[in-house]
């Protein structure tokens, strides 16, 4: 009898430390950990670091638009510096940087395969005659096999899309780097078209005050008086105007580097506004730019992703298998172990919706990535007649710049010597102003032109093939 009961408890307790086995299989996972949004999370991660911190991030720093450069409180910005500092206090690159982290762990999913399903029962014979009778029980392991089919298609889909998302991550750093430099150039127009203006101010202000001497001693009319005014009070306006010019590059500035809103930046005087470039051979940028452009290359790696996709789709069409093998015992104490197979009949589903989507998927990628190749050309060779074209209005305006400053000289010569009328002068006065402004808001669209072609490229030529050519402030044309 003791023989017998011992057999009897066996399989039933062999079955139920099996199921507790299984059950503490997971105690050795992740687990969670909270990470609430609060104002100190917002203050530590918006904090600007020190420029010792500044200058350890910057040697861990990698361009090739944008080389390694030192950093220090006592220097002044420039493009390339900008650039750097946007690189890596910009707070909008941590959330495109982050996708790695979530394509990463696509990748990972991707290669895992399903956990096998364990099926166990067990019986309790409580009544009826149980001479020779035995507790029942049972277990088995079933497993689906047909994931290793497309299990490898699966991984190079989520590799490619891994790839695709650091190239769209780079492809978004050059474009805020490049947001940086052309904010500095649009500060160094700022200053430039407020200096230019304030030269215009202090002549028709000089002017004005001649001309209120002059009306005292009945020299001049009123509507002389008037004019000078008027003229006066425009150049004020321009100033102005060029003031909030210069505050909204500041802003443009610091919020292109991740900086306060009240940063206020010192110029590196070695920034000028282009005045002339030599430009490369627009065929050859426009020659295969498909794998220059990060962005075009990061659509490549999608369409190859989608590629893997429709493999891995087409792969399922094999019907969906799963195999087991169970162990069994009967009340008379009966073991036998049996192996089965499980298989869908492919009649009605056989993957055929998932086929035609990752086919349609695949086709618009095609004809998107087709589209963008021919867009970028098209950039290249817009960027590029602009270039001439705004070349050749400065080399226009330098020119008028130059003879209306005669004209100036000339017209104060005849004012002092009453053969020119305070009319004339303002007059000459203002249009020289418009033309010097002018000068600026031209050098200013070519550098803007310069880094769209270096941005429609994927070539960032002047960094790397020498600098444009720059206009100095020593040819303003001030007039006396």
């Amino acid at each position: 009898m003791q023989i017998n009961k011992i057999e009897t408890t066996s399989p039933a307790k062999r079955l139920r430390w099996t199921v507790v086995f299984t059950l503490l299989l997971p105690a050795g996972c992740q687990s969670y950990h909270s990470k609430p949004l609060t104002t100190q999370a917002v203050t530590q991660s918006l904090k600007t670091p020190s420029w010792r911190e500044l200058r350890i991030a910057v040697k861990k720093t990698s361009s090739e638009q944008f080389p390694k450069t030192m950093l220090s409180p006592s220097q002044a910005i420039t493009p390339e510096r900008a650039a750097v500092l946007a690189l890596i206090l910009n707070p909008s690159l941590r959330a495109i940087r982050d996708l790695h982290g979530e394509a990463s762990a696509q990748l990972l999913q991707a290669g895992i395969l399903t956990n096998p399903v364990l099926t166990t029962g067990f019986g309790d014979i409580t009544g009826g005659d149980r001479t020779n009778t035995f507790n029942p029980y049972g277990i088995g392991v079933n497993w689906n096999i047909r994931q290793l089919i497309d299990r490898q298609a699966r991984i190079r889909s989520a590799r490619d899309q891994l790839k695709q998302v650091d190239l769209e991550a780079a492809w978004r750093e050059w474009q805020i780097a490049q947001a940086a430099r052309l904010a500095v150039y649009a500060i160094a127009a700022a200053k430039e078209r407020l200096h230019e203006a304030r030269v215009a101010q202090r002549q028709l202000d000089r002017i004005y005050k001649l001309a209120r001497r002059a009306n005292r001693l009945g020299l001049i009319t009123l509507y002389n008086l008037g004019v000078a005014l008027t003229a006066g009070q425009q150049a004020d306006a321009t100033v102005l105007r060029s003031r909030q010019q210069l505050a909204r590059g500041q802003l443009n500035l610091a919020r292109a580097m991740g900086l306060g809103p009240q940063t206020v930046f010192t110029l590196s005087p070695t920034v000028r506004l282009p005045t002339a470039v030599h430009l490369p051979n627009v065929a050859k940028l426009e020659h295969n730019v498909e794998n220059r452009r990060l962005d075009l290359l990061a659509l490549q790696m999608g369409y190859q992703s989608r590629q893997e996709q429709l493999r891995a789709a087409v792969l399922r069409q094999f019907p969906n298998v799963s195999i087991g093998f169970t162990q069994n015992s009967d009340p008379n104490n009966v073991h036998y172990t049996s192996f089965g197979v499980n298989i869908d009949l492919p009649i009605f589903n056989r993957n055929q919706g998932r086929i035609a989507l990752a086919k349609a998927t695949r086709q618009a990628l095609y004809d998107d990535y087709m589209a963008r190749v021919f867009a970028a050309r098209c950039e290249i060779a817009t960027a590029a007649m602009n270039i001439r074209l705004l070349q050749r209005r400065i080399r226009q305006a330098q020119s008028a710049l130059g003879k209306y400053s005669a004209l100036v000289r000339r017209d104060l010569q005849g004012l002092r010597i009453h053969s020119v009328d305070i009319q004339a002068y303002a007059a000459a006065m203002e249009q020289l102003e418009r033309e010097r402004i002018l000068r600026v808001q031209l050098q200013y669209q070519l550098a803007r032109n310069l880094i769209a072609l270096e941005l429609s490229s994927g070539d960032a030529f002047i960094a790397s093939r020498g600098r444009p050519t720059t206009g100095t402030s020593n040819n303003r044309g001030d007039a006396p």
